[in-house]
């Protein structure tokens, strides 16, 4: 069950839940054959949903490109340059499922603390061909 275009939904403000519904949808595409591929930014830490999907590999694989750190408000400016150059390792990641149509469906987790932080750069007004 293929979509014809492809769809974007965004999970965003204050508090809990972000990542879980949009699990909740990976879950979902997984159940219809699709695969699922989640990449997890500004998260280091053994979290629930690492062990969940590892029983749904290789249908549904969590990728993440960061060493285990603080909150991005506690790092040091050396840190956060490391932080930084792990994003833009995982958004090379991304650029590259979607040129070679790995999955189904693609969720990027915390993408907006990513901008929000400054930790990628948007080039307003110009469609970026990935």
């Amino acid at each position: 069950m293929k979509l014809e275009r492809g769809l974007v939904q965004v999970y965003t403000g204050d508090g809990k839940g972000k990542t879980t519904a949009a699990l909740g949808q990976g879950l979902r595409s997984c159940g219809r054959g699709l695969k699922v591929c989640m990449v997890q930014f500004l998260k280091g830490g053994d979290t629930g949903e690492l062990h969940s999907v590892e029983k749904l590999h290789p249908y549904f694989e969590i990728f993440r490109f960061e060493k285990k750190r603080g909150f991005f408000w506690t790092l040091s400016e050396q840190e956060k340059r490391e932080l930084k150059e792990d994003i833009d390792k995982g958004f090379e990641f991304i650029k590259n499922v979607v040129a070679k149509d790995q999955c189904d469906v693609l969720i990027i987790d915390e993408l907006m603390g990513v901008l929000g932080n400054k930790l990628l750069e948007v080039n307003e007004g110009r469609t970026v061909k990935i």
